[in-house]
């Protein structure tokens, strides 16, 4: 079995998906400490002035768990961070080809109002593999015993499951002990990764790479699972199962 780890990120970039899509199981990394400045609550849509960050507002105490962060429901200048949020999407994606199709999907998620972080950022990821077609069970860390840190928390996630391969983003060469999964019988798999340039709005400012799923949902719809596919570099899936 194939695995990819991965915190629960808002509406995360296409690498996600492709890794999503080449795994047997997604993991999601719920139980470590939340980390300011990074992906969980926010992520970046494209505008006619580049590119912008769609963050969710949140509450949270320092050393909290990814799984325990709230959503701050605070309105700022009488506007709820969901209304907002739709606002900004209509304004930047409402004359993009396949906006009309896909909003009411995003909408209906948006004001369920979840109460946790983690629980709505699930959600959102769940309706995001439906429309891509991505078929891909989900194992949260928490509804696991785990005991490990850094490499060591990988394997041990890697050996509750079962898993005898993990796939890795290209980073993770830079800060895990590779020689501890051969050692544990487990493949070491890379998300070799060439972001694909397709049709944006407002192409005259150019393409920016790397901006949420949603930038090419809304552009491109029914297509946006074989252009994820497309800057896939890396293994061939067949042959590791293979083996």
């Amino acid at each position: 079995m194939i695995i990819s780890i991965h915190q629960p990120d808002f509406l995360p970039w296409l690498g996600f998906f492709n890794k999503a899509r080449l795994s047997d199981l997604l993991v999601i990394g719920d139980h470590v400490q939340y980390r300011n400045k990074g992906y969980q609550n926010r992520n970046k849509i494209k505008t006619t002035k580049g590119a912008q960050w769609l963050t969710i507002p949140i509450v949270h105490n320092w050393g909290q768990a990814i799984k325990d962060v709230g959503i701050n429901e605070t309105e700022q200048n009488g506007v709820s961070w969901d209304e907002l949020h739709l606002r900004t999407l209509q304004v930047n994606y409402g004359k993009a080809p396949f906006y009309d199709k896909y909003i009411g999907i995003f909408e209906k998620i948006y004001r369920r109002r979840i109460k946790l972080l983690a629980d709505n950022n699930l959600e959102f990821l769940k309706a995001i593999f439906e429309i891509l077609g991505i078929n891909v069970p989900i194992k949260k860390t928490s509804e696991m015993t785990l005991s490990k840190a850094k490499t060591e928390l990988i394997v041990e996630i890697c050996k509750t499951v079962g898993a005898d391969a993990y796939i890795s983003g290209m980073g993770g060469s830079q800060y895990m002990e590779e020689s501890l999964f051969e050692q544990n019988g487990l493949k070491l798999l890379f998300n070799n990764y060439e972001h694909p340039v397709y049709n944006q709005q407002f192409m005259n400012s150019g393409f920016l790479p790397n901006m949420s799923i949603i930038d090419l949902i809304f552009n491109h719809g029914p297509e946006s699972l074989e252009i994820t596919k497309s800057g896939f570099k890396g293994f061939e899936l067949n042959s590791i199962r293979a083996k």
